[in-house]
C-alpha cells in the first residue's frame, strides 16, 4: 500500500527539468522577438532600445553619447571624466543646457569632440552664431589647458546644399571649419602651426541619413585632439603618364 501511494505522489511532482527546457524556451523566444523589433524600428527606436538596456546592465566605457530624439536618449559618463588625456570641466561650466547634444569619443586620432553644427551655426550660415561664440570661449579654456594638436572637421548630411545659397556641401563643411578656426586664432594666445581645419562634406556620416534626426546628427563640427599622431605608411610606388606617386595606408 505505501509502495503504491509512493509512485502517486512521484507521479504528481513536476519535472524540474521540463520547467526548466519550457522557461528557456520563453526566454529564446522573447529574444527572437526583441531582434525581429528592432530590425523594422527607427534609428531612434534602437536608441531607446540600448538606453533600456544600459539601465538595466549598467554604464558601458568608452566615451559619452547622448542622441536625443523621438526614440529617447542615452546618457553616459559625465564630461569631465571621459579623458584622462583632455580635462573638459570648463566646457561644462554654464552650458548645462546643451551639454548633452555634444559627444566626446577616442578614436586612433585621439579625443574627438562632436559638436552638432546648429550649435554652432544657423541653418546654412557660415558665420558663427553669438551662443556658438559663447560654446568656443568654454572650448578655448579647454585647449589652452594641453598642447595637443588640434584637427576642426566640419561635417555635412548628404543632402544637397540650397541652390539660393550658391554652396555645395563640401564649401559648407569647409568655411564652417575654416570659420570656427579663426575665431580661436583670434582669441589669442594659440599657435596657427597647431591647429588644422578642412571639410568633408556628407563622406563621413555618424548614422544613416534617413531621417530628418539623423541628419541633423551628421551635421556637425569635430574638434580632435591628436594625442598620437600616426605617420603614413607607404605600400608602394607606381608611375602613370611619367608622374611618380606614392601609395599610402
Amino acid at each position: 500500500m505505501s509502495k503504491k501511494k509512493k509512485r502517486s505522489d512521484d507521479a504528481s511532482r513536476p519535472d524540474l527539468i521540463q520547467i526548466l527546457t519550457i522557461s528557456l524556451f520563453i526566454i529564446l523566444l522573447a529574444f527572437f522577438i526583441l531582434l525581429n523589433t528592432i530590425a523594422v524600428i527607427d534609428d531612434q527606436k534602437k536608441l531607446a532600445v540600448l538606453d533600456s538596456l544600459l539601465g538595466n546592465f549598467g554604464i558601458l566605457t568608452g566615451g559619452r553619447s547622448i542622441l536625443e530624439g523621438r526614440g529617447g536618449s542615452i546618457s553616459l559618463p559625465d564630461m569631465e571624466h571621459l579623458s584622462s588625456h583632455v580635462d573638459f570641466s570648463d566646457l561644462l561650466i554654464g552650458a548645462e543646457d546643451i551639454i548633452q547634444l555634444i559627444h566626446i569619443k577616442s578614436d586612433h586620432r585621439g579625443t574627438v569632440l562632436s559638436i552638432p553644427a546648429h550649435l554652432l551655426f544657423d541653418r546654412w550660415s557660415v558665420v558663427l552664431s553669438a551662443s556658438g561664440k559663447r560654446l568656443l570661449d568654454r572650448l578655448c579654456k579647454t585647449m589652452a589647458k594641453n598642447d595637443y594638436p588640434v584637427e576642426i572637421i566640419g561635417h555635412t548630411d548628404n543632402r544637397p546644399a540650397m541652390p539660393m545659397h550658391s554652396l555645395n556641401n563640401r564649401e559648407l563643411s569647409s568655411l564652417r571649419a575654416m570659420e570656427v578656426l579663426n575665431y580661436i586664432l583670434g582669441r589669442g594666445g594659440f599657435s596657427r602651426t597647431r591647429f588644422t581645419a578642412y571639410g568633408w562634406s556628407g563622406y563621413r556620416p555618424i548614422v544613416t541619413n534617413r531621417t530628418k534626426e539623423t541628419r541633423q546628427l551628421n551635421r556637425r563640427i569635430d574638434i580632435v585632439f591628436v594625442h598620437e599622431p600616426v605617420p603614413e605608411k607607404p605600400r608602394g610606388f607606381f608611375t602613370f603618364r611619367k608622374f611618380f606617386f606614392k601609395v599610402f595606408d
